[in-house]
C-alpha cells in the first residue's frame, strides 16, 4: 500500500519567507541570552549598566586586586627567608632573586596601566607598595649575602614598612568594593 501525499504548489512561497524571519528570531534570541550571561549585575540581581567609564574603573579595580595578592604572597614568601637560614645560600638567592623579578614585573605592569582620573591617588599608594616591595626584597638580598644583626635588622624594617603600606592599600574602598 502505497500512500501519495500531494501538496498544493502554493505553500513553498510562503515557508521560503518564514525561514529568514526564524533566522533572525534565533539570532536575537541567542544575542539576548549570550548578554545575559555575561553582564555584570548588582547584590539584588539586577543589570549593571556598564558605560565605558565604569568599565574602565571596574577593570582597574580588578587589577589591583589582583595586584593586592600577588604583592601579600610575595611579601610572604620574603618574610619566610628571614628568620634565620632557610637552606643552603644558593637556594635563598635565588628565591629572592625570583621574588624580585616578579616585583620587577609587577612594577612594569603597575607603571604601563592606565589609570582613571578619579584613582590617581589609589594607583599612586600602589605603586608606593610595590616599590617598598621592591626595596624589602633587596634589603633581604643584603642579608642573605651578608647575614648580620645589622642587615637583618634592615630587612625586617624594610619589610614592616612595606606591609604596612600593603595593609593601607588594602583598606582603600576602592579595593574593598571590587564586584
Amino acid at each position: 500500500m502505497k500512500l501519495d501525499i500531494e501538496l498544493p504548489e502554493d505553500w513553498l512561497p510562503p515557508l521560503k519567507k518564514m525561514i529568514p524571519v526564524f533566522l533572525i528570531l534565533v539570532v536575537l534570541t541567542g544575542l539576548a541570552l549570550f548578554g545575559k550571561a555575561v553582564s555584570p549585575v548588582q547584590g539584588e540581581g539586577k543589570p549593571i549598566l556598564l558605560t565605558p567609564r565604569r568599565a574602565q574603573i571596574l577593570s582597574y579595580q580588578r587589577d589591583a586586586k589582583r595586584w593586592a595578592a600577588d604583592l601579600n604572597a610575595i611579601q610572604a614568601d620574603l618574610a619566610e627567608l628571614l628568620p634565620g637560614p632557610a637552606g643552603p645560600l644558593l637556594e635563598m638567592d635565588q628565591r629572592v632573586n625570583l621574588l624580585y623579578e616578579r616585583l620587577v614585573d609587577l612594577q612594569t605592569e603597575v607603571d604601563g596601566r592606565s589609570v582613571p582620573g578619579t584613582l590617581d591617588a589609589f594607583h599612586a599608594s600602589i605603586r608606593d607598595a610595590v616599590r617598598a616591595s621592591l626595596d624589602a626584597a633587596l634589603q633581604v638580598a643584603a642579608w642573605i649575602s651578608e647575614p648580620t644583626p645589622g642587615a637583618l635588622q634592615a630587612a625586617e624594617n624594610a619589610l614592616a614598612a612595606a606591609a604596612d603600606l600593603l595593609a593601607g592599600m588594602d583598606q582603600n574602598p576602592w579595593l574593598q568594593a571590587v564586584p
